[in-house]
């Protein structure tokens, strides 16, 4: 009885061992920020199946991603993940649209709302593990592969013309006005845009008031370089007192009691997919600190 339950056994494991498929993984180490993007990007995940040995079943993936102390963050709901079928003799690839099916996996707690808001995990290190598992019993197909990858925080242009607190010839300004400002750092993958936006400050308005309410003077879009010059053609009039009412530069000169116009500038960064390139700056929406200029 002994040696017909050890072959057996034997049988069995020789049995679970012909069953395994061998999986190999390759991951950029440095994939976009946003995991959408990931389908769009052949060079990004690359997940192969080997032969399954002339047996015929189907498997399932579980995808899970985690920090690096092994914490889940996001892994493949089983119930309604999609069967594979590998191939009998030849390798099957599949690539990030099959091993990361957004819709179909589980984020949990700020890595939840974090995809939810902006399709994006914060900036740190993680890894990526997938697994065969055979259908329906989910009894391991596979030896699970991990990749680790990181997902970079970038640091948001710095506004450097007009500086904060300038003031402005009133004569040039009103035929040209240069913006510029740092690129972000490090550099990114694919094209970023710089959402450029000039506010007027109104009389007794304040600076956060104006951005936040007042429709934007200038409101430009900028790929790739990082600076612009603005042709305003305005009317540059001064305030008079604390009350609402204009009076010109000319006759402001007059009385010797020039207080100038007011206003407030600002960068948004956003990816090649119109999204804020790093949502966990700038009140979420990847917006640099705002400058404040006059025009007298």
């Amino acid at each position: 009885m002994t040696k017909k339950l050890i072959l057996a056994i034997a049988f069995l494991y020789s049995g679970y061992l012909a069953a395994q498929i061998k999986v190999n993984m390759v991951l950029s180490g440095r994939p976009p920020a946003s995991l959408t993007e990931w389908a769009n990007r052949k060079d990004v995940l690359t997940f192969i199946m080997g032969e399954s040995g002339g047996q015929r079943f189907d498997v399932k993936l579980k995808t899970e991603i985690k920090t690096l102390d092994g914490t889940v963050v996001g892994a493949t709901n089983l119930n309604t993940a999609r069967p594979f079928s590998p191939l009998p003799a030849g390798s099957t690839i599949l690539g990030a649209l099959d091993v990361l099916p957004l819709e179909n996996i589980v984020f949990t707690g700020k890595y939840l709302s974090a995809m939810q808001k902006t399709g994006k995990l914060p900036a740190d290190n993680y890894m990526l593990c997938v697994q065969l598992l055979r259908v329906p019993d989910y009894a391991p197909a596979s030896d699970p592969v991990c990749k680790n990858f990181y997902l970079t925080a970038y640091q948001l242009p710095i506004l450097m013309i007009p500086a904060n607190e300038q003031e402005l010839n009133a004569k040039v300004a009103q035929t040209a006005i240069t913006f510029r400002w740092t690129p972000v750092v490090p550099a990114s993958s694919t094209p970023v845009t710089y959402h450029l936006q000039v506010f007027e400050i109104l009389e007794n308005q304040k600076d956060v008031q104006a951005l936040r309410s007042n429709q934007p003077l200038l409101d430009k879009n900028i790929i790739g370089a990082t600076q612009f010059i603005w042709q305003p053609q305005l009317g540059m009039l001064a305030y008079r007192n604390e009350k609402d009412s204009l009076t010109t530069l000319q006759e402001k000169e007059s009385d010797g009691n020039v207080k100038g116009k007011k206003f407030v500038w600002t960068i948004q960064t956003l990816d090649n997919s119109g999204q804020p390139l790093n949502p966990a700056e700038g009140n979420g929406e990847s917006r640099s600190e705002p400058h404040v200029f006059y025009v007298k």
